[in-house]
């Protein structure tokens, strides 16, 4: 019995062998090539890989590993998109079965990171997060997956004032984020006078007038609803104003700040606190 399994292993052995003596590593290496030539970035990828994988003594190697990290390069988006369908559906797939053995779970942060995997390109307009529920709001901002707000600053706040007076299940992280995002783009306001001279009148109906008021009510709504981190970002804009309000641009002049206080007690690194 155990000269027959020796046997056939030996077979095995020497089928294999000839095998791999079959191939010709040069031919392999001018079919990656002329994958490569033809623009079909995977299929040389594959080819190259295999060349390198049997032969990583061969001669050529170097010149493989050339046309195999250019087609990995100009083949790199495409396989991105192709991992990312590949996770996003064993992310549904998992949600769905979840669903089933733990229907009471909290799956709405799975739900989101699903939602935003299908779109990877972060929103443009406000109005697509208008219809999001709470908890799914919750983990786009969470995730700063939300249009620049200071790109259009008046849609930005048209949409905050929206999400606060409609949303009565909102919690104090959502609440205190849709805050610095009202802080972003009333900053970008307040630093551009000519436009908010021209403003003024959509400003009123936005309940966002006059600036200065409405930035000290936004900070101190924000920082009280705010978590450390959140807080950290809001005390920066809440210096970075009380600074602007008593100087002169680059006076270098010292000033007095409940935000620049509160910073301090948390161990700012002045190096990176860039005015928003």
């Amino acid at each position: 019995m155990l000269k027959r399994i020796f046997a056939f292993t030996l077979i095995a052995i020497l089928f294999a062998s000839a095998n791999l003596n079959a191939l010709d590593p040069l031919a392999m290496l001018e079919d990656g090539k002329r994958a490569y030539d033809l623009a079909n970035w995977e299929e040389s990828l594959e080819i190259l890989q295999r060349f390198m994988d049997l032969w990583p003594e061969h001669e050529k190697f170097s010149e493989a590993l050339y046309f195999h990290t250019l087609a990995s390069a100009k083949s790199i988006e495409s396989r991105t998109e192709a991992y990312r369908i590949s996770i996003s559906k064993d992310l549904e797939n998992a949600i769905a079965s979840l669903s089933l053995e733990l229907p009471d779970m909290d799956a709405s942060e799975a739900k989101v990171a699903l939602m935003i995997a299908k779109s990877p390109n972060k929103p443009e307009l406000w109005k697509e997060l208008t219809k999001l529920t709470p908890s799914e709001l919750k983990h786009y901002l969470a995730r700063g997956w939300y249009p620049n707000p200071t790109v259009h600053p008046i849609d930005t706040l048209n949409w905050a004032k929206y999400r606060l007076a409609n949303d009565a299940d909102i919690d104090s992280e959502t609440k205190a984020n849709i805050g610095i995002i009202k802080l972003s783009a009333l900053w970008k306001i307040m630093l551009s006078p000519l436009v908010a001279e021209s403003l003024e009148e959509q400003l009123k109906k936005e309940n966002a007038f006059p600036l200065n008021k409405v930035f000290k009510e936004t900070l101190n709504e924000a920082f009280k609803n705010g978590n450390p981190e959140q807080k950290r970002k809001i005390a920066i804009y809440g210096y970075h104003f009380d600074y602007f309000y008593n100087n002169n641009l680059n006076t270098g002049k010292k000033i007095k700040s409940f935000w620049l206080r509160y910073l301090k007690s948390r161990g700012i690194s002045t190096e990176n606190a860039w005015c928003p």
